[in-house]
């Protein structure tokens, strides 16, 4: 079956009257029990508000106003439904009558002064409680009460207080009978939100389409189409299909024939030539791989020059007075300090010797190293070329040493078909649209590569002056460093102990005078002292003015020191200009006694140092990631090795999967648009149907839950049952109808069948599927209020007439949609008369005469003789029997079996109109050769 013709029926819309709709059934809300809730749900639903509507029914179903089990209706209710459940299916009225009674209902209807009884608030609870589930698309949850039943129970004991407890109908069974009609505006509503619809499909407010304007150049010709693949919600909105009653034409048609088509290609072979041509397909993948490295090498060479002074100064000076008064200022300029001092001195008969020696011993030695550089850069490359390939050669040879010139013509082969239009009849029928339908199938089949990628080794991110004693070890946990060199501490303190006893500790007139010594100060090799410090352990000397000590480092004379009266600098740092190697620390005292100092100098590592260390690990850090990087380039090329024999694989794979049997490839077709007709009409996705558990106890294996397996059986076997899927007939539209993203992979479907191939690449499909006979009120009650079986959620019986044997279900999945009819044939072989006896079929007795009707019905109808189809001609009365009870039925050919009597037989659709024929191209060739011939159904032996 490829396409459907259809003949729609129109038909008028009409309103029932109130007394009609009331006979149809049950109103949920008359006027005269509508609750104020109800009435401004009312207006809600007018108004289309969907979300506020819901809200406050879902705010209602969890107030105590609604009704959630039997008990909240009263005692008196729940012992007259109890009753009256148990023998609603007998009509004996006296029983029933005496069960109202017992329950004590009387004071449930009785009035109060505003004219309102009790019944009036639960009737209202209950239909509301109803509308709300039903809205909700939850009224058939398995642990609900049966409120359907319940609300008609109530109306019935209602019709029976209205009637003074006495219904004047013979059968009350009816009154249990009648459905429960919900307010007809809350089933038109649209569960969608306008707004966001027209944001979702912009085209719908679109104004004057048709102006032109003006379309600027293309700005990035780079602009590339990417399908959104972002797991997002599954809508809410539901649809509500129309069902539509049609004749149901059906377009049946079978291969008749292959017959050679256009040219596709000639060879020619000369006389005496022989020819060889050989078709070689490469594909070839190259990957290379490049690895450089680097390194250095230092090369440190000390140049020592040493320079020594040796000064020896010294100063006597000696004053003899016998009296003296000296009164003035004294200034002081030594070690770089000015100090001014007020002095008056009186002296009688006394002679003073003042003794001032100064012995200054410098000793200078300077250590220039000189570092010779020498940087050795090799760089070492590997390169690894992979190559991989895949070659198919075909070799076609001819030989024609010995013949005549030979001219081989290569043909397209088209496929004829012929077709015929078939009527089943009136038919309920829903008509959709669905997107892209192949969409799932494709997906369903992706199979993604199960290797690792490797994961790429970040390059070093740290610069090599970056590099730190402080960040040493988090370097070496962050790239795996081994046999790293460990850092020289960027700086260090030496110290220098300064210590000695310049004069007598006596007192004041003992008095010490002036002292110099000198101190080695060895700064450590690969550093240079920066500054220095004095940490003053002891300095003692007389009371008295002018004590002073300093202690002097480096070529510029910079010093510590100390002077009577707390003037120092010993806590500060004081600068030093870089030196190196061996220096003196000179100390000068004056009337100081005895001292200890520690010199503290800071030294800071040199540059060239400092960057030899950073270099070696920097080293280190590189070949690490080189290492990591020849590792990963190895494994990324097995990944990608590995990975391309799995698409390769996967790609015949599709190749066989799209290019089966085509009664498999519409079988698979059926199946699809199955699901998504289920899904459109009940609103779910499958999702729930998992009764068969993977693992349970104790043993582990598959197991099912029995409870929801019955509950989904239901479902299952009410969609399964209710439309007529071998019946289902479709068309496929184009890939522009689909996602634009998704064009170029769609147009990239290949397959040898064309109406696969057109599955595999459709944007869109229009479907038509049959409602069974009979079943139009189930599909109907299932689209208004989402409830199977009518509501019931019971599967018929078998005597019922909604029933579906299994045996008939195999039938129809076998495509046998014939009726067996009552009769036997009688046939004669080549002969194109039947004989039908013991039926009286086509005889009206009211008339009395031959049933024109039935006949007329029977013409070009389908007659199924022996598993053969032929079609009916005419039907005329045999009048050699005289009861009406023989026939005899002309067929459009001669019967083709053996001559037999007494031969079931059946019908099926009626033709509708000439048979004709089309051609489908193929993608096969043909060698034309006067020997052989293209096939033809049935095949024989064929000749040019």
């Amino acid at each position: 079956m490829s396409e459907l013709l259809r003949i729609f029926t129109t038909r008028a819309v009409e309103m029932l009257s109130p007394n009609d709709t009331q006979s149809f059934g049950i109103q949920s809300h008359p006027e005269n029990y509508q609750s104020d809730r109800f009435k401004n749900w009312q207006m809600l639903c007018r108004e289309n508000n969907v979300s506020t509507l819901n809200m406050e029914m879902k705010q209602f179903l969890q107030s105590k106003d609604s009704i959630k089990k039997a008990d909240d209706l009263g005692k008196e209710w729940k012992k007259a439904i109890e009753g009256l459940s148990s023998v609603r299916n007998t009509p004996d009225k006296s029983k029933i009558y005496s069960i109202i009674k017992e329950a004590g209902l009387d004071t449930v209807f009785a009035k109060d002064k505003k004219d309102k009884s009790l019944y009036f608030t639960q009737r209202t609870a209950i239909s509301d409680t109803i509308l709300c589930l039903s809205q909700l698309k939850n009224l058939s949850h398995p642990s609900n009460m049966d409120y359907l039943s319940v609300f008609t129970l109530m109306t019935f004991v209602e019709r029976y207080y209205d009637f003074n407890m006495k219904l004047p109908d013979y059968n009350i069974l009816k009154y249990f009978d009648k459905r429960v009609l919900l307010p007809s505006c809350f089933l038109k509503l649209d569960p969608c939100n306008t707004e966001i619809r027209s944001a979702e499909f912009p085209f719908l407010n679109v104004k004057d389409s048709l102006t032109e304007t003006k379309i600027p150049g293309c700005i990035n010709e780079k602009c590339t189409c990417k399908v959104n693949d972002d797991c997002v919600p599954q809508s809410k909105c539901c649809a509500k299909p129309r069902i539509d009653i049609i004749d149901l034409m059906i377009v049946k048609d079978y291969t008749k024939s292959y017959q050679a088509g256009d040219l596709s290609y000639i060879k020619n072979v000369l006389e005496g030539e022989e020819l060889t041509t050989k078709h070689r397909r490469l594909e070839r993948t190259e990957e290379l791989v490049e690895t450089e490295e680097e390194i250095r090498q230092f090369e440190e060479k000390y140049l020592q020059t040493e320079d020594k002074a040796s000064l020896q100064k010294e100063t006597e000076n000696i004053v003899k007075q016998d009296s003296a008064f000296e009164a003035g200022v004294t200034a002081n300029a030594d070690w770089g300090t000015y100090k001014l001092q007020a002095d008056s001195k009186y002296s009688n008969n006394q002679a003073k010797s003042l003794t001032n020696k100064e012995i200054v011993n410098s000793s200078k030695e300077v250590i220039d190293r000189a570092t010779k550089q020498v940087e050795e850069k090799v760089r070492k490359l590997i390169s690894t070329k992979r190559l991989f390939e895949t070659e198919e050669i075909n070799e076609h040879s001819f030989n024609n040493v010995s013949g005549g010139n030979i001219s081989g013509q290569y043909l397209y082969v088209n496929k004829l078909s012929r077709a015929q239009v078939y009527n089943y009849g009136r038919k309920a029928v829903i008509d959709l649209v669905l997107p892209e339908p192949a969409s799932l199938y494709k997906r369903l089949f992706e199979t993604k590569f199960q290797g690792t990628i490797p994961v790429k080794p970040v390059a070093p991110d740290i610069k090599q002056e970056m590099i730190t004693p402080e960040n040493y070890k988090s370097l070496i946990s962050k790239y795996g460093l081994k046999d790293v060199p460990a850092p020289p501490d960027f700086f260090i303190e030496t110290t220098v102990p300064l210590e000695g006893e310049p004069g007598d500790p006596k007192g004041k007139n003992n008095k010490s005078g002036s002292w110099t010594s000198a101190f080695p100060c060895n700064i450590p090799s690969g550093y240079a002292g920066i500054s220095m410090r004095v940490v003053n352990i002891r300095l003692n000397y007389n009371e008295g003015g002018g004590v002073s000590i300093n202690a002097s480092l480096g070529p510029n004379g910079d010093s510590m020191w100390h002077q009577d009266g707390g003037l120092n600098n010993l806590g500060n740092m004081v600068p030093l200009p870089s030196i190196e190697g061996t220096q003196m620390v000179n100390v000068h005292a004056w009337d100081v006694t005895n001292f200890k100092w520690d010199l503290i100098v800071r030294c800071k590592l040199k540059d060239d140092v400092k960057e030899q260390w950073q270099t070696a690990v920097f080293s280190k850090i590189t070949e690490v990631y080189n290492k990591a990087m020849e590792k990963y380039n190895k494994e990324f090329a097995d990944y990608q090795k590995a990975k391309e024999e799995f698409e390769l694989k996967e790609e015949e794979l599709k190749k066989e999967r799209y290019n089966k049997n085509p009664f498999i490839n519409r079988e698979t077709e059926k199946a699809e648009l199955k699901r998504m007709v289920i899904s459109y009409i009940s609103c779910q996705f499958f999702d729930r149907f998992d009764a068969m558990k993977n693992r349970v106890e104790p043993c582990g294996y598959p197991e099912m839950n029995i409870k929801e397996a019955e509950q989904q059986g239901r479902f299952i076997q009410f969609f399964e049952q209710a439309f007529n899927w071998n019946l289902i007939t479709y068309i496929f539209y184009p890939y522009f109808w689909g996602k634009k993203c998704s064009w170029s992979e769609k147009l990239k479907e290949e397959s040898n069948d064309l109406i696969f191939k057109k599955f595999l690449e459709a944007g869109s499909c229009r479907v038509m599927v049959p409602i069974r006979d009979g079943y139009f009120d189930y599909v109907s009650h299932f689209i208004a209020y989402g409830e199977i079986w009518g509501g019931t959620g019971i599967l018929p019986l078998p005597n019922d007439p909604h029933y579906v044997s299994i045996a008939q279900e195999i039938k129809e999945q076998k495509e046998n949609f014939y009726s067996d009819r009552e009769g036997g044939l009688s046939v004669t072989n080549a002969s194109n008369i039947v004989v039908l006896s013991n039926t009286d079929h086509y005889w009206d007795y009211y008339g009395p005469g031959v049933s024109a009707l039935r006949i007329n019905a029977d013409i070009d109808r389908e007659i199924v003789i022996d598993c053969k189809v032929y079609r009916i001609i005419s039907i005329t009365e045999d009048t050699s029997v005289s009861a009406h009870t023989s026939w005899l039925i002309t067929l459009e050919r001669n019967y083709e079996g053996s001559t037999a009597s007494g031969l079931k037989w059946s019908t099926g659709a009626v033709f509708i109109g000439a048979p004709w024929e089309f051609i489908t191209p193929t993608t096969l060739t043909f060698l034309r050769d006067k020997s052989k011939c293209l096939p033809s159904y049935p095949l024989k032996n064929c000749s040019e």
